[in-house]
């Protein structure tokens, strides 16, 4: 794998970051998946993440985007719900609708991206990265394991369903 970097998505970026959403859903429907939709992630959801600052991409030095990711770092209200039972009750950032393009699926793209979203938590002083995915998204139930994530729990989106919850202390006080 080429040198990677994380860096905050421009609206530059969007029609890059709506290619990665698209690829995963159609992905994620191939597998049976329900965790993502016709409707969900929408091109609208896309857009209102870049102009946020929270949409992130992993780039290569061609800086084209292999990945995309949402870190936020205001509390998910979602997350409040007492089915899920958090390691820490510090600032916590989050990682919603993380992606990899698929050109670059299966090459260690994914991991990279969620590393260096911990890191992104960690210049935010922030304790933990907390995550959520579909009890049936197989490849990303993988990484956060691997990755040493802690199963907390689930927590519910109402229409678009339950999630497991997971989390991973990355900055000590």
């Amino acid at each position: 794998m080429e040198a990677m970097f994380l860096r905050k998505a421009t609206v530059c970026d969007l029609p890059q970051a709506w290619r990665i959403i698209c690829d995963a859903k159609c992905f994620m429907a191939a597998k049976g998946s329900v965790q993502w939709t016709n409707d969900y992630p929408s091109q609208a959801d896309i857009e209102a993440d870049v102009r946020s600052g929270e949409a992130y991409v992993l780039c290569g030095s061609d800086g084209l985007a292999a990945a995309y990711a949402v870190v936020k770092a205001a509390p998910e209200p979602a997350y409040a719900a007492p089915t899920a039972h958090w390691i820490t009750g510090g600032p916590y950032v989050t990682v919603h609708r993380m992606a990899v393009g698929e050109a670059f699926r299966g090459k260690g793209y994914g991991r990279k991206t969620l590393v260096l979203c911990e890191d992104v938590c960690r210049h935010l002083d922030a304790y933990s990265v907390r995550i959520d995915t579909n009890y049936d998204n197989v490849e990303m139930l993988g990484l956060i394991r691997s990755l040493g994530y802690t199963p907390c729990g689930t927590v519910s989106y109402g229409p678009r369903g339950e999630r497991l919850a997971f989390e991973k202390v990355v900055c000590c006080r």
